[in-house]
């Protein structure tokens, strides 16, 4: 289940193109990318140290410069607590990226490479996720998740958005219910004190070209170009609601959560002693 909100320290926090804009007469930050290992070497972020967030109160050197951490745009609490600690033991310049490091991409590289608006996101991470304080809208296209009772849904009722469409415009109407509902959640996102994003959940597989057609209609901007939206506008939209796709839908969500649970269980058994043991 999602964890209560977490109202964030908004000094900690900075939106990724205010990180990336350079000013002559101020020093550069320093990024830090205190991603998970697999993801540092995965996709690395061009001239960042990559650190785990445990380490960075034993390098000093980092108190006497700007430092700007990156993390996932997952793990807005584990960054938050991180940076408050870091603040009140001298690292006064430090902040971290609203959005993480998609985020930063957007706003590093262009709209195009830092990649689309509607991320992919596996089950056992959106678990991982629901701890971390944010607040989650779910807009269900999902028959078995509407069909299920209430206390097995990860939200509250009241943050979830239940789209039923049907025909042979199923798909049209479904784009444009999602692009509805992520565009009201980002006007309401805009003035909250913690961090939102927003999960679209179906009944399983989803067609790339379904995909595209959601992420084309997501955030229209005025100022966008021919070629797609600006990089500002990308990566404002990444930060204030990010927007995800569970993959797999539903039945993946339902089979993480009992997996986990058999684990659970598995770990409270005590284990027998062998028999003749003293």
């Amino acid at each position: 289940m999602q964890a209560a909100p977490v109202a964030l320290d908004q000094a900690c926090w900075i939106s990724a193109t205010e990180a990336a804009a350079t000013h002559p007469s101020t020093q550069p930050p320093t990024l830090v990318d205190v991603r998970p290992r697999s993801l540092q070497r995965a996709a690395p972020i061009a001239r960042a140290l990559q650190l785990e967030l445990s380490d960075i109160a034993s390098k000093r050197f980092l108190q006497q410069t700007p430092v700007v951490l990156v993390g996932t745009g997952l793990d807005n609490a584990d960054v938050d607590q991180a940076c408050r600690q870091l603040r009140q033991q001298g690292f006064a310049q430090l902040q971290a990226v609203q959005g993480g490091a998609r985020s930063w991409q957007a706003a590093q590289a262009g709209a195009a490479a830092g990649g689309p608006l509607l991320q992919p996101l596996d089950a056992q991470t959106w678990i991982a996720a629901l701890g971390q304080g944010m607040h989650w809208t779910v807009i269900s296209a999902s028959e078995a998740m509407q069909g299920a009772p209430q206390a097995q849904w990860p939200v509250p009722p009241e943050q979830l958005v239940a789209v039923q469409v049907e025909g042979k415009e199923r798909d049209t109407k479904l784009v444009a219910a999602i692009a509805r509902a992520y565009q009201e959640r980002l006007q309401r996102a805009s003035h909250a004190g913690y961090a939102q994003a927003l999960v679209v959940i179906t009944d399983g597989v989803v067609s790339d070209a379904l995909r595209a057609q959601v992420e084309a209609a997501l955030v229209p901007t005025a100022d966008a170009s021919k070629a797609g939206r600006s990089a500002s506008a990308t990566s404002t939209a990444m930060a204030t609601l990010p927007a995800y796709w569970l993959d797999g839908g539903w039945p993946a969500y339902a089979q993480q959560v009992a997996q986990t649970a058999a684990i659970q269980q598995t770990a409270n058994h005590r284990l027998q002693a062998p028999c003749g043991r003293l």
